[in-house]
């Protein structure tokens, strides 16, 4: 009886082993999608500003071209400049969101760890 005890505890402890490593697995991986896109927005974000100081200086009925949805199209300074800038903000707040988001998820998942005990061991 105790060893049939003790394999089942054996088991036990095994899936509960496997359950918290596909958890850290899930928060490293959260963190660090959230980490490439904030990175990968904030060149976006680069762009847009490096096109508007450009835009800026040019004449407003200048001939400027744009990407909507994979074609060029053809526009001028004054209308483009505003749209540019505008998508240079909702760029920015998505990226305040996006670092928001990833500090809360990193504050769980320290919790999740201390409340769990889980320690990083590296070899």
């Amino acid at each position: 009886m105790h060893v049939a005890n003790f394999i089942l505890l054996t088991i036990f402890v095994f899936s509960l082993c496997i359950v918290f490593q596909a958890k850290y697995n899930e928060y490293k991986q959260i963190l660090e999608e959230l980490q490439t896109k904030i990175i990968e927005l904030g060149h976006d974000k680069d762009e847009h500003t490096i096109v508007i100081k450009t835009l800026k200086d040019a004449e407003p009925t200048r001939k400027c071209y744009r990407m909507i949805g994979g074609a060029l199209v053809e526009s001028d300074v004054q209308t483009s400049l505003p749209i540019l800038e505008t998508k240079k903000e909702n760029i920015e707040g998505t990226i305040s969101k996006m670092k928001e988001t990833l500090i809360q998820t990193a504050k769980e998942f320290e919790k999740w760890k201390k409340d769990n005990k889980i320690q990083v061991v590296k070899n």
